[in-house]
């Protein structure tokens, strides 16, 4: 038998804004252990990745970890891979950024372990042909890729070999691709398995290098792999397997193998990433067929000779999957610019430009296996860091006066323009394309997105949730993989599912039957008889310019009502108004029917708002007439003029204020989404409608105003 070498990396990653608990539970059951039976096991060599908020979390709370860590890179056993320090998707940041951020993770290895980086870890091994040359200023020579990427280029996965070169522009990177096979091996089969698979390789004949890069936190910390890593004693076994053949067993670094061989041959590879995330990726219906299309195949025994030609999308598609992402996605990339602008590189990396880097860390932006989007902790934080970036911008713009600003941009790219206004305490971004909506609302003070609600969708695994198992604990034996299993965390989850049609934004306007209650909420896309929640509003007039410390934004939209079978013309006019000093924002209302005669409508004006935890008591609902009301409640209450929400922990409270007594309705938004611990529950947001019973007659207009205003507590 052929000597076979055996290449492998260990990717650790814990996104910004995750919980500290996260952190240590992670460490404990994880990486620590890991370490400890690396420095038990010298012959052992392999190549670590570790992100820049681990690093930051191990020198707080661990310091012990990486002068460990430190030894046994100067012990040659472990290389260190560099990357972009809070793990963005290098292909969809500016290149100023990620260069910025590789060569900052490449200098703190240096720094503070004595490492000197050749290669990069891929968040999400999301793969861009551009990246040779966007990347070349860093003066790193490799990455690590799966297989997949190379079969959807035309070559053979079991012929892989070595490493690959590639190039943008005379920019050359090496690749070593990543066995599939190798991934589903390590640590979810017996270890034996993994040798007689090596061994397979030995026997087609010389040269056989084989790569192995994955997850860190399979290691310990995915569901039911602690009991079988650690305390049944896999990777000890497997440690003792690699040393025990060593005979014909080679374990290098990547830099290693790089340096004593040359390429197996030239690449170009197509935009792509591992195989599951690029079904994530593709539309609700498109993952559904091709799920479907694979499981015929499989059926007819016909799959492996389709598999190459079987791909999904690419990272950038969850971009178009959820509009919420595009938005959070071209906030980053616009507040980036203007922090450019504003703090041009210098000895240092300006905190504003830090801040950008904390909010480029890709978890946030996607959802596949873990919850991703979905956790509105990690959008906080990525809104949390931009919002506090352009506070300095501002800071040094206006040097503490008070001040309000306008300007009109396509922000989200849609061929659309939306109106970004900002004063001191107030971010507002207007979309009249939208609804005439309030498309996002930060409280600057707090550094805190009130519109951050994302909407109830479907998602291609919702199907099977009524055949899903409650997560239960592992019995032992080797776990199965998380890809291949899906488990909700409460029975009957499946009849929780409901879809929304719009996207949960504020001050649309709804027209809905006048005899309409409180039940219907949760379904009142079935009820809506306008169409003004998907219609483009227009500026009434010049552009909206601030005068006297105030900015008015006149809109106006030409609709139809669609009642008791008869459609009726009506007008809606509504203009925002906010000041440079006030931390509130008002939209007053002129409806005017076309209709023949009185048209009796329950007219409403609904709110989307967060403030993160449904069941938290310091996040609470004042009602009136009641008092503290969990977020997670659902009610109405008739004949009020102010409503609140509540946030103790963050202390500023919400008050809608209305002009004249109307309905005020309420509920949670809360989204089914696949988390590694099974499918769940999550509480988005909370859905508000003021709505008042109203007879438009014509010639008549019919005016209604609402505030939406923050106070400190």
């Amino acid at each position: 038998m052929h000597p076979v070498t055996l290449l492998l990396g260990i990717h650790n990653h814990q996104p910004v804004g995750n919980f500290g608990h996260v952190f240590r539970m992670a460490y404990d059951r994880c990486y620590r252990p890991f370490l400890d039976l690396l420095e038990r096991h010298p012959r052992i060599r392999l190549t670590l990745h570790y992100t820049g908020p681990l690093l930051d979390w191990f020198e707080k709370e661990e310091p012990g970890f990486l002068d460990r860590l430190a030894k046994l890179v100067v012990s040659n056993q472990v290389e260190l891979l560099g990357g972009g320090f809070y793990e963005p998707i290098l292909s969809v940041i500016p290149d100023r950024d990620a260069v910025g951020q590789v060569t900052l993770l490449s200098q703190r290895l240096h720094d503070r372990l004595g490492a000197v980086p050749r290669g990069l870890w891929l968040a999400e091994r999301a793969w861009d042909g551009g990246l040779p040359k966007k990347l070349a200023p860093t003066g790193l020579r490799y990455t690590i890729l799966d297989d997949s990427h190379f079969m959807h280029a035309g070559l053979d996965a079991d012929a892989l070999t070595g490493y690959y070169l590639t190039e943008k522009e005379g920019h050359p990177l090496a690749i070593f691709p990543i066995s599939k096979d190798l991934r589903y091996l390590i640590p979810f089969r017996v270890p034996e398995e993994l040798i007689a698979f090596l061994a397979r390789l030995g026997e087609r004949g010389p040269g056989a290098a084989v790569t192995y890069a994955d997850d860190g936190e399979k290691f310990g910390l995915w569901p039911n792999t602690y009991q079988w890593v650690f305390e049944e004693r896999y990777l000890e076994r497997l440690f003792d397997l690699l040393e025990q053949n060593a005979e014909w067993l080679r374990l290098r670094t990547f830099s290693e193998y790089l340096d004593a061989h040359p390429p197996t041959g030239r690449v170009y590879l197509p935009s792509a990433s591992y195989d599951e995330l690029m079904e994530w990726a593709l539309p609700t219906d498109a993952a559904k067929a091709l799920e479907d299309r694979r499981a015929e195949l499989e059926r007819a025994g016909r799959l492996a000779a389709y598999r190459p030609f079987l791909r999904g999308g690419f990272w950038d598609g969850f971009l178009f999957k959820y509009p919420e992402s595009n938005h959070m996605h071209k906030r980053m990339l616009d507040v980036s610019e203007r922090v450019a602008r504003a703090f041009p590189p210098g000895a240092g990396v300006h905190d504003a430009t830090r801040l950008v880097w904390r909010a480029q860390g890709n978890d946030a932006y996607w959802h596949g296996l873990f919850g991703g989007l979905y956790l509105n902790c990690l959008r906080h934080e990525t809104y949390r860091n931009l919002i506090e970036a352009e506070n300095h911008v501002e800071a040094a713009a206006h040097k503490g006066r008070e001040w309000i600003e306008s300007r009109a941009t396509d922000l989200d790219k849609d061929g659309h323009e939306e109106l970004i206004v900002s004063t001191r305490t107030l971010g507002l971004c207007l979309a009249p394309a939208c609804g005439g909506s309030l498309l996002e609302l930060d409280y600057r003070p707090a550094r805190f997105n009130l519109s951050d609600v994302l909407a109830r969708r479907e998602e291609a695994y919702h199907r099977k949730l009524a055949e899903a198992s409650l997560h239960q604990e592992s019995a032992g034996g080797a776990p199965a993989s998380i890809h291949d299993q899906i488990k909700v965390k409460e029975q009957d989850l499946h009849q929780a599912l409901t879809y929304d049609r719009h996207r949960r934004l504020s001050f649309l306007d709804r027209f809905l039957p006048p005899e309409l209650s409180f039940e219907a909420f949760g379904r009142i896309d079935d009820e809506e008889r306008g169409d003004c929640v998907q219609g483009a509003y227009r500026i009434d007039g010049a552009s909206p310019q601030a005068k006297d410390g105030a900015l008015a934004v006149p809109l106006v939209f030409h609709g139809m009502v669609s009642l008791a079978n008869q459609a009726h013309q009506i007008t809606v006019r509504k203009v925002y108004r906010v000041t440079e000093r006030e931390t509130a924002v008002s939209v007053a209302y002129a409806l005017e029917s076309r209709a023949s005669g009185p048209l009796a409508v329950r007219f409403g004006v609904e709110l989307n708002l967060t403030l993160l935890a449904g069941d938290d008591p310091q996040r609470y609902y004042e009602v009136p007439g009641t008092g503290r009301v969990r977020l997670r409640e659902r009610g109405c209450c008739s004949g009020a003029d102010r409503f609140s929400m509540v946030d103790e922990w963050n202390r500023f409270r919400v008050t809608l204020r209305l002009d004249r007594p109307g309905d005020i309705w309420y509920m949670p938004i809360e989204t089914v989404s696949q988390s590694e611990e099974g499918a769940e529950r999550t509480y988005q947001g909370s859905a508000l409608l003021a709505s008042w019973p109203l007879t438009l007659n014509p010639g008549a207009t019919e005016r209604i105003e609402v505030c939406l205003e923050i106070t400190e507590i």
